[in-house]
């Protein structure tokens, strides 16, 4: 059996196991879980029987408006397989399961997802900003995240003041 195929396999039946959706775009095989399956999603992805997608390849947050995502790439050491897990999060209490007793590679990536969406890693060892200042208020990549206006006006009149 081709290695893709089989991957499909895998995954598929995995999706049984967690209530999720295999989908194929482009190619790309996809996995969609809700945020509690994903320490045994990704998991058994590691681990898979001829197939492990047991590389971490980037992980990122994603803002869709009515839920947030984590999206997790995951690749091989020793083979082409390509797996690409999103996790659904909820909005109003947005905490997933920290995938650094997997990979601990993860450490940025959810400090990353953390500082600029505010979705909760539990789990992680040391989950602070990496980008934005301590006492900085809000998550700057979340769709309803607002500049102040007057925040606005203030650069504009610095740059004018530059000329």
């Amino acid at each position: 059996m081709e290695n893709k195929e089989l991957l499909k396999q895998r995954v598929e039946e995995l999706a049984g196991k967690v209530n999720g959706e295999v989908e194929e775009i482009l190619g790309a095989i996809i996995l969609k879980i809700q945020a509690p399956y994903i320490i045994e999603t990704l998991t058994a992805a590691k681990s898979f029987a001829d197939v492990p997608c047991d590389f971490l390849h980037d992980l990122a947050g994603l803002d869709l408006g009515d839920h947030f995502e984590v999206v997790y790439q995951l690749t091989s050491w020793n083979g082409p397989q390509r797996l690409r897990v999103k996790a659904s999060v909820d909005r109003e209490n947005p905490v997933i399961d920290s995938a650094t007793r997997i990979w601990q590679g993860a450490d940025f990536l959810e400090r990353e997802a953390f500082d600029m969406f505010g979705i909760q890693f539990k789990g992680h060892p040391n989950l602070k900003r990496i980008y934005m200042w301590d006492d900085f208020e809000g998550y700057p990549l979340r769709k309803d995240y607002v500049t102040e206006p007057i925040e606005l006006r203030n650069l504009v009149r610095q740059r004018k003041e530059g000329e």
